[in-house]
């Protein structure tokens, strides 16, 4: 199992990362991995193990939340200064060209970062991979107005134990397709169940509602025209 290592940033904030290869990858470009809104890099569980079979993998928290710290309570948080941290992590590993995977949020921190690139000729992004995400959010989405009711107490309800939580996610309210999957393969159910109850302590509320605010008001629509990659 791949170690935690971190890297700091010049504002003090530090970012916990961790790097999966196999000695038997073909493909020598690796690929860095950006998890979606509240989540930490161990919500890719088994994915990135999978794929690190072919290539080296970095999976990471973001600023403020898992292993991730912020440099003091009052930081910004913005999309841009996401995938800021993400180019500042790539040249601390003395990667000069990858391949991008986000999800959700993450692909548009993604969006942000190959925008970015755009500038820099010291950095080759080669493949970019969008990942259960949209240019901008739909404010009508019951799951979206769902997640804004959420944000908006002042304490979040969560499960305390794995079967409470395995409960919360077969009741399918907010994703029945999700629940459906569960049923259909209980070790996964049993796995993240763990996974959301063990780093509950690791995902500040403040922190989730910072990333939600910026989440909610990123529009990269008039952007996308500009992604050569």
């Amino acid at each position: 199992m791949s170690e935690t290592c971190f890297f700091e940033q010049q504002d003090g904030s530090k970012i916990a990362y961790k790097v999966l290869k196999s000695a038997n990858a073909k493909n020598e470009v690796p690929l860095v991995m950006i998890i979606g809104l509240g989540s930490t890099k161990e919500y890719f569980f088994g994915l990135d193990e999978k794929l690190a079979k072919n290539q080296q993998v970095i999976v990471f928290d973001l600023r403020g939340i898992g292993e991730s710290t912020v440099a003091s309570p009052n930081d910004p948080m913005t999309l841009e200064l996401l995938a800021q941290d993400t180019i500042g992590l790539i040249k601390h590993l003395g990667i000069k060209r990858f391949n991008l995977l986000g999800e959700a949020m993450g692909a548009r921190i993604a969006i942000y970062v190959a925008l970015a690139l755009k500038l820099q000729s010291d950095l080759k992004l080669e493949k970019l991979i969008i990942v259960n995400s949209a240019s901008k959010l739909d404010a009508n989405s019951p799951v979206i107005k769902a997640v804004e009711k959420l944000y908006q107490t002042s304490s979040l309800t969560v499960p305390k134990t794995v079967q409470e939580q395995k409960d919360e996610f077969l009741k399918g309210g907010r994703d029945p397709v999700l629940a459906k999957y569960f049923l259909e393969h209980p070790e996964k159910l049993e796995k993240i169940s763990e996974i959301v109850v063990n780093l509950s302590p690791r995902r500040p509320l403040e922190i989730l509602k910072r990333q939600w605010e910026a989440n909610k008001n990123c529009d990269l629509t008039p952007k996308l025209k500009e992604i050569q990659t």
